[in-house]
């Protein structure tokens, strides 16, 4: 029997949603990797890393049902100014293809808002070694930076690995449930 695609939806957080956000849980073993969903909301609210930048979190959705959320930055006037900063499974739903596909979607999102898009980072706990190894399979590479604040390594997805992912979402990198 074949594992049946995991279709996500994003969902900018507000009003109708920011409750079901909030109440996402990390594994315990995971907490030290990704921000809890307030800290994030929090951080978007404070502009943490400058007026420069949007700040955008979202739901990540299997229909109506929050699963996730996701928090990117994006300096729409850069060309390498794209971050995913914070992306959360909740504990009971990992390991059914969600993250893959929410990361699916993050990238294409990038691509289809901000047309200067030519680089999306983030930043992977080495310990981490799940979250390590999908953004490699999404064609994420160490690019030899340490974030100054958790010193971990920075990873990004440019030039022919990004643009995969601006082509029709059929043809995105394993665009399945196996993630």
């Amino acid at each position: 029997m074949g594992a049946r695609a995991v279709k996500v939806t994003l969902h900018k957080a507000d009003r109708s949603n920011w409750r079901a956000i909030m109440k996402l849980e990390l594994r315990a073993d995971q907490r030290e990797f990704v921000a809890a969903p307030g800290w994030s909301l929090a951080g978007c609210l404070v502009k943490r890393y400058g007026d420069e930048f949007e700040y955008v979190p979202m739901a990540i959705c299997d229909g109506e049902r929050v699963v996730g959320y996701v928090t990117i930055f994006a300096n729409p006037n850069s060309a390498d100014d794209y971050w995913v900063d914070d992306i959360m499974i909740d504990s009971a739903e990992q390991g059914k293809g969600y993250g893959r596909a929410a990361m699916n979607e993050v990238i294409r999102m990038f691509a289809r808002e901000y047309p200067r898009c030519r680089k999306i980072q983030l930043t992977c706990f080495e310990a981490n070694v799940a979250a390590a190894a999908l953004y490699v399979s999404l064609g994420f590479r160490k690019n030899g930076r340490i974030n100054e604040v958790s010193r971990q390594p920075d990873y990004e997805l440019a030039d022919a690995a990004l643009e995969k992912f601006c082509r029709s979402p059929e043809k995105s990198p394993k665009n399945s449930a196996d993630g």
